[in-house]
């Protein structure tokens, strides 16, 4: 007897194999999966308190999305038509009047978006990481979670020293049952100094922990950095040690043949956000050529005031379609290649390979179940590409982290969606007014007793 047979769904194990199991079964207790094959042999051996009959979905390990900024769900349709300095500058101005509990809604409501469209793990990298934390706890998924270090500009009046930073991450890895681990998060080579950024590599090695920055994502990053240091964001942090195993570099838009052999010589981790860098017109990062060296690239969104969806099916379907048009040619990514982006590839990403990112025994127990009997999903074969070009987030019915059902037929379980939504439009109105922010508002009235 196990918790939750899943059966008779198509199974893409996303392991090294690549295999997909057409009528498949997966069998999980506790936390972890213990049985994966076909229904006629793994529903024989297992029987279940709960049974769901996946007849008519695809059956996929939970989406890893490996950069957020989950609380700026509170700037959606706020940043548009600004990038660069610019976007930063109005984001600073904004996020100086934050507070935990805007933390809190933002985070919990990006938390309801994610789970709705098949996202269970995520990297985050923002202020007050205690109550992004909180929020991760009560909605059930997976995080890992990094409070950002900045020590040029930034927001005014909120903590973003290393010493915050490791003291978050000292206080909160390995909380919410395991679910949560913790990286430092410098914000950037143009923020924080070399000396800063020395001081990061020698906490990080010494703690055992994970580092999330941003690096190369906009012409403004590389040139502040070649005026002060004759150099390019990414031979910067090869020059103070930082490039490595353990560092997920979010963005990388800007690199040359000699960034790129640099990133693939220390095995540095690449976090590929293209619809954020289309919004804001930065440029394509040249994941094509990363992919054909072996440098682990990812997926991500970034946050909602720079994307504004977290919809990693949508994500998904831009990384496939954008970069045969740089390299004009159609073979230049595979749906494979972005599925991987997206499941086991995130988890590498972030450390956890061992534990998520592919449906196999043994593993945790994060998985989704995105619904094949639709138009938009007619003819039903080649599984990958009508994953990637032809699904959205609207399609994913059911989802399950760490063992537990956090979603069945598209009602979430763990959070209440009405006063979820309530809190954070409230919130973020507030916000608005105390930031001096209001008047970019449209007029339209929004929450009870609106002006």
């Amino acid at each position: 007897m196990v918790d939750v047979l899943i059966k008779n769904g198509i199974i893409v194990t996303m392991a090294e194999d690549r295999e997909i199991i057409k009528r498949g079964a997966v069998a999980i207790e506790g936390t972890r999966i213990v049985g994966v094959g076909p229904t006629d042999l793994v529903g024989k051996e297992y029987s279940a308190d709960t049974e769901i009959d996946a007849s008519r979905h695809i059956v996929l390990p939970g989406l890893i999305n490996t950069h957020t900024h989950l609380a700026m769900t509170l700037f959606r349709g706020i940043m548009d038509g600004v990038s660069g300095m610019e976007w930063l500058e109005r984001a600073w101005s904004i996020e100086s009047s934050l507070t935990a509990e805007d933390v809190y809604w933002g985070s919990l409501l990006g938390c309801l978006e994610m789970i709705k469209s098949g996202t269970t793990c995520f990297a985050d990298h923002y202020f007050f990481m205690e109550r992004a934390a909180a929020a991760v706890e009560t909605s059930g998924l997976r995080a890992a979670l990094a409070q950002a270090i900045i020590e040029e500009k930034g927001p005014e009046g909120i903590d973003t020293t290393l010493e915050g930073s490791i003291g978050f991450a000292q206080r909160y890895h390995g909380a919410a049952g395991g679910r949560i681990t913790c990286m430092l998060g410098p914000h950037s080579a143009y923020t924080c100094s070399p000396e800063l950024l020395r001081e990061v590599r020698e906490a990080a090695s010494e703690g055992g922990l994970r580092v999330h920055i941003h690096l190369s994502e906009s012409r403004s990053e590389l040139r502040i950095v070649r005026q002060r240091y004759q150099t390019t964001p990414t031979k910067l942090l090869s020059q103070v040690g930082l490039l490595g195993p353990d560092l997920l570099a979010a963005h990388v838009v800007f690199a040359g043949d000699e960034e790129l052999g640099l990133l693939k010589e220390s095995n540095t981790k690449v976090n590929h956000n293209p619809v954020c860098k289309m919004k804001g017109g930065h440029g394509v990062s040249p994941v094509a050529a990363m992919l054909r060296l072996g440098i682990n690239v990812s997926l991500g969104t970034d946050g909602p005031g720079s994307n504004n969806s977290l919809d990693m099916l949508e994500e998904m379907k831009f990384a496939a379609v954008l970069h045969p048009v740089v390299e004009q040619n159609p073979a230049a990514i595979s749906a494979w290649d972005v599925l991987e982006m997206s499941t086991i590839r995130g988890a590498r990403a972030i450390g956890i390979d061992g534990e998520v990112g592919s449906i196999e025994p043994g593993k945790r127990a994060d998985i989704i179940l995105v619904r094949a009997n639709a138009p938009h999903m007619t003819p039903l074969h080649n599984i990958p590409s009508l994953v990637v070009y032809s699904a959205n987030g609207n399609d994913v019915d059911g989802a399950i982290v760490d063992g537990r059902l956090v979603m069945t037929d598209r009602k979430v379980l763990t959070l209440d969606e009405g006063d979820v939504m309530a809190k954070a439009q409230a919130a973020f109105e507030d916000l608005l007014e105390r930031s001096g922010w209001e008047h970019i508002l449209d007029g339209i009235p929004r929450k009870a007793g609106a002006r």
